[in-house]
């Protein structure tokens, strides 16, 4: 049976804006600074101020009523005409001439604009200039040449009159306000685009990310249960469970959530041995490991916390004790295991450090010695926890899964990909191994308001680290070093 389904991960239009939702202060961020930008750029560039002249052309030979319609026709088709000769060297010399020269025709053609609205006999010359009062006068300096140049080319009557007159009805004034760049659209679209730039390279990111994020990317993989989430815990220079140091803390009531999961899901399939595992380094195994332990133990049960994790072994250096002497001397038959296990005070809750490392870790692991010694280990203990390696690493934890009843697999949100836990489970469940569960940890921590009823210990009220020695080389229990009350 497979508890894994596709790792596949669709971005439907839910998702999309849960995403956006969660990620709203950099789209909020993004759209300001996408504006003020936008802002700043159009402050940059040089104003321009437009004047527009308008013109009026009319035929003057109509004589009747049919006459006007005809001639109003044959001006309208004669507009674009008009249009092209405003822009022409006929009617720009001049004005270059009464501009002193300042401007050549081919300057002056680049800052025309020349207009004519649909179905009406109205021309109009829209010049830009950076100086309003210039681009007045051009204006109506081009409508001027404009109609001359109208009564040069137009055809004339019989009586040698011209048909067609333009008369200037609207003179250019200078622009009191400027035309281009307008800071204020400038700014709006530069929103706009910050807006729509932030918004798709969340959802693409959020699409591309294959991170095991929370609950629902994990049920999107596997339909194993969540155990319970561990959020990220503010860095310490004290080593030891965070369970430990702040008993009653938010933190360590998640590591008893976990325990009571743990419970719930041994229900139906008796667990006495449990492993902890996961799919690359740095989940936070070991982290899960003592914490669990320890509130295992706080409700009276014999629980016994081992280091199997024979290459890069961490659960001595949690709990501040000697970790020389442990799993592999007893393995090896150098001492019996009630010597190597430690203590922990005012505990029902026992160690067996990982002991030295070995050259060959694998053959240990697999050894009949080893199933011996966890059928012995379950025998005497209500509980047995066993600290694994990852399984993309080595095999030692498949290995390990064969010989206990249950194994616990830990997600970090912030690492292991969806690929990556769903291979581990695959892995493990060829094995035959019985998976629990998993547990998610680094979770965002939850608002504070979650936890009213919880009140966080102050480091000054935890106990003090006590270095233990291995039992094979401890002086008498009376001689270990007292430990300060919590």
């Amino acid at each position: 049976m497979s508890s894994t389904t596709s790792t596949t991960s669709t971005m439907t239009v839910a998702r999309a804006i849960g995403v956006l939702r969660k990620r709203w202060y950099l789209v909020l961020a993004a759209t300001l600074l996408g504006g003020a930008a936008a802002f700043a750029a159009s402050s940059t560039v040089t104003p321009i101020f437009h004047s527009t002249a308008s013109l009026y052309f009319s035929l003057t030979t109509a004589s009747s009523g049919s006459d006007i319609n005809q001639g109003s026709a044959y001006t309208q088709a004669q507009m674009l005409s008009f249009a092209r000769l405003a822009t022409s060297a006929e009617v720009l010399q001049p004005v270059a001439r009464e501009l002193d020269g300042d401007l050549t025709p081919a300057q002056l053609r680049r800052m025309i604009t020349v207009t004519i609205p649909q179905n009406t006999v109205i021309l109009d010359v829209r010049v830009g200039s950076t100086d309003p009062e210039r681009a007045a006068r051009i204006a109506n300096a081009v409508s001027d040449s404009l109609i001359n140049a109208v009564d040069e080319v137009a055809p004339e009557a019989s009586d040698g009159a011209t048909t067609v007159t333009a008369t200037a009805i609207d003179p250019a004034t200078p622009a009191a306000f400027q035309s281009s760049p307008n800071k204020q659209q400038d700014a709006v679209l530069g929103a706009i685009v910050g807006f729509l730039l932030s918004s798709v390279a969340i959802v693409l990111m959020s699409a591309l990310d294959t991170r095991v994020r929370s609950e629902g990317a994990l049920k999107e993989i596997t339909d194993l249960p969540v155990l319970g989430s561990i959020e990220q815990t503010p860095a310490s220079s004290d080593p030891r469970p965070i369970s430990i140091r702040q008993p009653n803390g938010s933190a360590a009531e998640a590591f008893r959530q976990v325990r009571s999961g743990l419970r719930f899901a041994s229900a139906s399939h008796e667990t006495r041995s449990l492993a902890i595992t996961s799919s690359v380094p740095g989940e936070g195994k070991t982290w899960l490991s003592a914490n669990l332990a320890y509130v295992l133990a706080e409700t009276g049960r014999r629980v016994l916390l081992i280091d199997a994790d024979l290459r890069k072994p961490r659960v001595a250096d949690s709990f501040g004790i000697v970790g020389s002497v442990g799993l592999t001397t007893v393995l090896i038959d150098a001492i019996p295991l009630r010597s190597a296990v430690q203590q922990w005070p005012r505990s029902s809750l026992e160690i067996l450090p990982s002991g030295a490392v070995p050259p060959n870790p694998a053959e240990l692991l697999a050894s009949d010695r080893m199933k011996e010694l966890i059928a012995e280990m379950v025998d005497e203990y209500e509980l047995v926890v066993i600290d694994t390696a990852p399984v993309h690493v080595v095999a030692d934890a498949t290995m390990i899964a064969q010989q206990v009843d249950a194994v616990l697999i830990v997600a970090d949100t912030t690492k292991v990909r969806r690929a990556q836990l769903a291979a581990t489970i695959a892995t493990l469940e060829r094995t035959d191994a019985h998976i629990a569960g998993v547990v998610l940890n680094r979770v965002k921590p939850a608002p504070r308001h979650d936890y009213y009823y919880l009140s966080d210990d102050e480091e000054s009220k935890a106990p003090t680290i006590v270095r233990h020695r291995s039992r094979a080389t401890s002086p008498p229990a009376h001689e270990v070093e007292p430990v300060e009350p919590k």
